[in-house]
């Protein structure tokens, strides 16, 4: 199963960062990967919390959809999801997403690890071939502007 990391130095506490990160409804603002996020289960967010993430296409095509559930929620330190569900359209058969948070210096070191399995031979070869280098791009990116995003609201 391929496993992309990225991880970033940012400003502010962990447990502020780890709140940031973990507020659904502004995960499309800093998250190249996310176009728009509904929780499917009673707030607040907490180990059992089921989401659903729309996901645009990396190429430019249609929206997919995926649900998760938070298998792992331990503020302000780390969390997991773990997909539940990907649309049979979607990229991936299965996969999971887990963040750390860490007092770095002033600020905070923010890690996130995608495991995935893509769907299929051809998607397997194609990812081989540059999804991986694409979703490390989207992942760094996206860090990236949770840094800049991060840093203006301070």
């Amino acid at each position: 199963m391929p496993r992309i990391e990225g991880s970033i130095d940012v400003p502010g506490p962990p447990s502020s960062v780890f709140r940031f990160c973990h507020e659904m409804d502004r995960r499309a603002e800093w998250d190249e990967r996310v176009a728009r996020v509904k929780v499917l289960t009673p707030r607040p967010i907490r180990t059992g919390t089921v989401i659903r993430v729309d996901t645009p296409s990396p190429r430019g095509g249609p929206v997919f959809s995926w649900e998760g559930e938070f298998v792992t929620y331990s503020y302000p330190s780390r969390s997991k999801l773990v997909v539940l569900d990907a649309a049979p359209s979607s990229y991936f058969a299965e996969g999971s997403e887990e963040w750390s948070f860490a007092r770095s210096g002033e600020g905070t070191r923010v890690r996130v690890a995608w495991e995935y399995e893509p769907r299929g031979l051809l998607r397997r070869i194609s990812d081989a071939l540059i999804g991986r280098r694409s979703t490390r791009g989207a992942v760094n990116e996206s860090l990236a502007n949770l840094r800049r995003t991060l840093q203006a609201e301070a």
